[in-house]
C-alpha cells in the first residue's frame, strides 16, 4: 500500500531522499497552516534537526512524496524514536487539493541544539527545488548552524548537492 509523505526537512531534497529511497515519487509542494518549523530536534549525533509544532498563524511549506511499504519501512528506521508518526491534511499549492499525509515531529527537543551545516543546506537545496515561496527560502537560509566535525561524514553530506551543482541541475 502507497501512502502519501509530507517531508518539511532534509528530505524535500530529491538528491537526499533519492540517497535513500530511489523509487519515492514526489507528488507535489504542499502547505500546512498553523505549524512553525524548526531546528531543534535533537538527533543522536548531537546536532539540530528538523521538526513541526504548532503555532497558530504560522506556515510549514514542504514536499509531498508517494512511498510504498518498503521505503516507509526503511524510512521509519532512519527517522528513529525520536520521532513520532502524525497523520496530518496538507494543501497541494499547484491544486488547492486537501490530502492526508503523515509526517515525523519530534518527540525531543533542545532549543539550544544546531543542526550541522551540511543538513541546512538539504533543507535549503530541498526548498530551492520545489520553488517554495521565496521567504521560506530565505528564512531556512538564516538558520545557524555549526560545522560537522567529523569530516568524513560532513564530505559525504556536502557531495549530494556538488554532484547537482556539477551537472547543472540547480
Amino acid at each position: 500500500m502507497t501512502q502519501y509523505y509530507f517531508a518539511f526537512g532534509s528530505n524535500m531534497s530529491a538528491q537526499r531522499l533519492g540517497e535513500r529511497l530511489p523509487s519515492a515519487q514526489r507528488v507535489g509542494v504542499a502547505h500546512l497552516p498553523d505549524y512553525r518549523l524548526s531546528f531543534d530536534m535533537l538527533s543522536l549525533d548531537g546536532s539540530g534537526k528538523c521538526t513541526i509544532y504548532r503555532e497558530s498563524g504560522a506556515s510549514v511549506y514542504g514536499v509531498v512524496w508517494i512511498l510504498d511499504v518498503e521505503d516507509q519501512e526503511f524510512l521509519h528506521k532512519i527517522e528513529g524514536p525520536r520521532y513520532d508518526i502524525a497523520h496530518i491534511e496538507v494543501t497541494l499549492v499547484d491544486q488547492q487539493e486537501p490530502i492526508r499525509a503523515y509526517c515525523y515531529i519530534a518527540n525531543t527537543r533542545d532549543r539550544v541544539a544546531l543542526p550541522f551545516d551540511w543538513y541546512v543546506q538539504h533543507v535549503y537545496r530541498g526548498a530551492q527545488e520545489a520553488s517554495l515561496p521565496e521567504h521560506y527560502i530565505a528564512e531556512i537560509g538564516r538558520q545557524a548552524s555549526i560545522e560537522d566535525l567529523n569530516r568524513e561524514r560532513h564530505l559525504r553530506e556536502m557531495k549530494i548537492h556538488a554532484d547537482q551543482a556539477r551537472k547543472g541541475d540547480c
